[in-house]
């Protein structure tokens, strides 16, 4: 038999939905709560005292009584169910009332600011409560957005009533009200949330670096290592024979002098950014990065964008050598592993059953220049490959 708290518990966890069907114009009431039959196989003394505690208990529920025949007792009288017979009475109940109140009123301020997320505030509204605080500085970007759903401007540029960070501060909860919002206005090619809602960033960069004082010497470029916008980086049209791509820093940092090599720090994600690079198409690409679900995730949406690249360290066989220094890895949802050579394949296999990450740091320096040796030969190239010319 339930004590009264934990008939409150199991009304407590019906709230969300009871939030939902207020939102949605449902009635759920009266809402019974199930309650299960005494057990008359215990002491009769202490059955009696929780059903007087049930019966003197005062929740604003009604209990359904019913008069039985017990082998053992007799005709005792016997709570059947329990029921709320409104959504105030179980407010009261559940010391919720405030919070039905202001439920109520964002609704309505939402249905009179933002008509359509309806849809959302039917089905996911039980969250609400969640963002009463930022309530309507929400509902307000949402109207926003639905009067001017290309911005094309800063987020902070926005002539909303809201505070200059308040976009980048909420994102996630935004994300989802404004797809709802926009609908088909949304670009869902974009990949970030200012992608998908036509807001402006600062412009991506990319870091590179010349392995070859000649090679540098011959394009003209003033510096050995920079960052410029990638849009830039795109216009050139370099004909650099060797593209060595990496992900870490310092491992970036301490490559090896190699001839007619350009490398670029891929930094994370911001690999996939070179895909305006059409130039780098005519290169002898080669890509390392980490052995995990990430890495290897970005090996394969390079390799999409550059058919014939190659990788370094991230097949089973460098996985099996150096598997010692890993450590453990983070799962990754939004990884595609379409462009996968089987020997990386296997690779994934491995680091998933971790998950495993192998970083590329931690592959010795000296085994990193055996290996750059091998796959960019001191006499692959010559030098009349090079040319430079700017748009």
């Amino acid at each position: 038999m339930l004590s009264p708290q934990q008939i409150l518990d199991a009304a407590r966890s019906k709230w969300p939905r009871v939030l939902r069907a207020e939102a949605a114009g449902e009635n759920m009431f009266p809402l019974a709560i199930p309650f299960g039959r005494p057990s008359t196989t215990g002491d009769f003394g202490t059955i009696r005292k929780k059903l007087a505690n049930l019966a003197s208990a005062d929740y604003k529920w009604r209990i359904d009584w019913k008069e039985i025949d017990t082998r053992r007792w007799g005709k005792q009288r016997w709570p059947r169910k329990v029921s709320f017979d409104s959504i105030e009475n179980l407010a009261v109940a559940l010391q919720l009332t405030e919070q039905l109140r202001l439920f109520r009123e964002a609704l309505a301020f939402a249905r009179s600011a933002c008509p359509k997320l309806e849809p959302w505030l039917q089905t996911r509204g039980h969250k609400i409560p969640e963002l009463f605080s930022d309530w309507k500085s929400l509902i307000r970007v949402c109207a926003y957005f639905d009067a001017n759903p290309s911005p094309h401007c800063f987020a902070r540029q926005l002539s909303i009533p809201v505070g200059t960070k308040f976009i980048e501060e909420h994102k996630g909860i935004l994300d989802e009200l404004l797809k709802e919002v926009l609908g088909d206005r949304v670009n869902t090619n974009g990949v970030s949330f200012e992608e998908r809602f036509y807001l402006r960033t600062e412009t991506p960069q990319v870091r590179f670096r010349f392995l070859d004082e000649a090679l540098q010497d011959h394009t003209g470029w003033p510096v050995v290592d920079c960052s410029i916008y990638v849009e830039d980086f795109a216009s050139m049209r370099w004909n650099i024979p060797r593209v060595l791509i990496v992900e870490n820093k310092a491992v970036f940092l301490s490559l090896p002098n190699t001839p007619d090599t350009l490398a670029i720090l891929g930094s994370g994600k911001a690999a996939v950014s070179l895909s305006s690079c059409k130039w780098i198409e005519d290169s002898d690409v080669v890509y390392w990065g980490d052995c995990d679900e990430a890495g290897l995730g970005i090996l394969s949406s390079m390799r999409a964008l550059f058919p014939k690249m190659r990788s370094i360290f991230m097949d089973y066989e460098s996985w099996m050598r150096w598997k010692r220094f890993a450590v453990a890895g983070k799962r990754d949802g939004t990884a595609q592993y379409a462009h996968l050579t089987p020997a990386e394949v296997e690779t994934l296999t491995a680091v998933k059953e971790g998950p495993w990450m192998l970083e590329q740091e931690k592959i010795p320096h000296e085994e990193v220049e055996k290996m750059i040796k091998i796959i960019f030969p001191m006499n692959q190239h010559g030098s009349s490959r090079l040319h430079l010319s700017v748009d």
